[in-house]
């Protein structure tokens, strides 16, 4: 696996989903959301402005992939995304990404209800277990270019 700087003990791998040329791509821990995932810059820096021009670039492909990815699975099909960077506890760039969805969705025997639709996401600082990562990059896995 690539070196993962943002988490030096390895203590959340099952959420790793696609490594490009400049970020990471994995499934988060908190799933405020269904399908909430985590972009990663691959080298060490703390803010969008150490971000070269090519960086930045490959940023918005790398977002168009994902999203066209969720899109294009039915279990998530998100109507919309929203991203949040804020780096307040960890500091490695990294942008959340938040699918969000008018309805209901159906997932591992339960109901995900985006209970904020139209307004600001809720934030959650709870984890989701590592086997509930794991079945929800398995679900996205097969999907991946």
């Amino acid at each position: 696996m690539i070196n993962r700087i943002w988490d030096p003990e390895n203590r959340y791998t099952e959420g790793f989903l696609k490594e490009f040329e400049h970020w990471i791509w994995e499934v988060s821990y908190r799933q405020h959301t269904l399908g909430c995932f985590i972009l990663f810059a691959k080298r060490p820096i703390e803010r969008f402005s150490e971000l070269t021009e090519k960086e930045m670039g490959s940023l918005s492909k790398v977002m168009q992939e994902v999203e066209e990815t969720l899109k294009s699975i039915k279990t998530f099909n998100p109507d919309r995304f929203n991203y949040w960077q804020m780096g307040n506890s960890l500091h490695h760039l990294h942008i959340h990404g938040l699918p969000r969805y008018k309805k209901p969705r159906m997932f591992d025997g339960k109901k995900w209800v985006d209970k904020t639709w139209g307004n600001v996401p809720i934030w959650s600082r709870k984890d989701v277990s590592h086997e509930l990562v794991a079945k929800i990059r398995d679900e996205i896995k097969p999907y991946l270019q």
